[in-house]
C-alpha cells in the first residue's frame, strides 16, 4: 500500500534486538498496512583496542551491564542478540531506529563504526539516544544524519535530559539540541503532552512519542499530530483493531493538515 505523508509510522520497540524479536516485529507490522513501520534496536559496544569496534543489540538492565567479546559471541550463537551488521542485514529494506546505550572503551571509535554501518543501510535510519554527549559525537561524525533525543519534557527554551552520567537529570537549552526529532515520553497525562508537541512543531522539529504502554495510549498517540509512535508488542497486539481504525483516519485527505507534523 502506498501511504500519504500524514500516515503514522510505528516504531516497533526493541524488535531488532534479536532474531526472534525481529520475526515477531515483522509479523505485527504486516498486520497493520495502514501505517509505516520501522524497527528499533538498542546498541551497545566494545571498543577496547583488542580488535575492531564491536557493536551489538541488547537492552542493558543497568549502567554496568556491559558484555565482553566472548559473551557477545555466545549471545549471537544462541540467538539472544545480534552484531549490528547482522541486524541491519536482516532488516534490509526496512526502516530502523538505532538507540545508543552504553559500552566499553573508545566511544568515538564505536560511534564512528555505528555511523559507517548506518550509512550502508538501504532504508531510512534514525539514530537515537537519551545522552547529549553521544548525540554530539554522532553529529560531528555525520552532519546529515537523522538524530533523535528522548525527553520527558520539551519546551521552547529548555529541555529535560535524563541519561547515564552526572547529574542524571539536567536541563539544557532547546536551541543547542543536535537533533531533527524529539521523542517525547508520555508522563503525567496527555494534558502535559499537547503543549510539548506544539512546541516541537513550532521549533521546526519532528515529534515522536514513546512510553505508550496501553492500547488506549497507543490510539491516543495515533490520533495526535505525531510523525511516529513507539509500540511494544503486547499493547500493539491487544489494541490492533482500534489502532488500525485510528491509523486509517489519518489516511483521509481531510486529516492531512491536522496529522502531518
Amino acid at each position: 500500500m502506498s501511504l500519504p505523508p500524514q500516515a503514522l509510522e510505528i516504531l516497533h520497540h526493541r524488535s531488532l534486538n534479536s532474531p526472534r524479536a525481529f520475526d515477531r516485529g515483522l509479523t505485527l507490522a504486516g498486520r497493520l498496512p495502514e501505517a509505516r513501520h520501522a524497527h528499533e534496536a538498542d546498541i551497545c559496544w566494545v571498543a577496547d583496542g583488542e580488535g575492531p569496534p564491536l557493536l551489538y543489540t541488547r537492552h542493558p538492565a543497568m549502567m554496568l551491564d556491559r558484555l565482553g567479546r566472548r559473551a557477545i559471541a555466545d549471545g549471537c550463537a544462541n540467538g539472544t542478540l545480534w552484531r549490528l551488521e547482522d541486524a541491519l542485514a536482516a532488516a534490509r529494506g526496512h526502516g530502523v531506529v538505532l538507540e545508543m546505550k552504553i559500552g566499553i572503551g573508545d566511544r568515538e571509535a564505536a560511534l564512528a563504526e555505528l555511523v559507517r554501518l548506518a550509512d550502508l543501510h538501504d532504508a531510512p535510519v534514525l539514530i537515537d539516544a537519551f545522552s547529549l554527549d553521544l548525540l554530539d559525537i554522532v553529529r560531528g561524525l555525520a552532519p546529515a544524519a537523522r538524530l533523535s533525543v528522548h525527553t520527558g519534557r520539551y519546551a521552547a527554551d529548555r529541555t529535560t535530559i535524563t541519561a547515564p552520567g552526572w547529574p542524571p537529570v539536567h536541563n539544557v537549552a532547546s536551541a543547542r539540541l543536535p537533533v531533527n526529532v524529539i521523542s517525547l515520553r508520555l508522563y503525567g497525562g496527555w494534558h502535559r503532552m499537547w503543549p510539548q508537541i506544539e512546541a516541537v512543531q513550532a521549533a521546526g522539529l519532528t515529534p515522536h512519542m514513546s512510553r505508550l504502554l496501553t492500547p488506549e495510549e497507543l490510539v491516543e498517540g495515533a490520533r495526535a499530530p505525531l510523525a511516529a509512535i513507539y509500540a511494544d508488542p503486547e499493547p500493539y497486539e491487544a489494541g490492533l483493531d482500534v489502532l488500525r481504525a485510528a491509523c486509517a483516519e489519518r489516511l483521509q485527505p481531510a486529516a492531512a493538515s491536522d496529522k502531518a507534523p
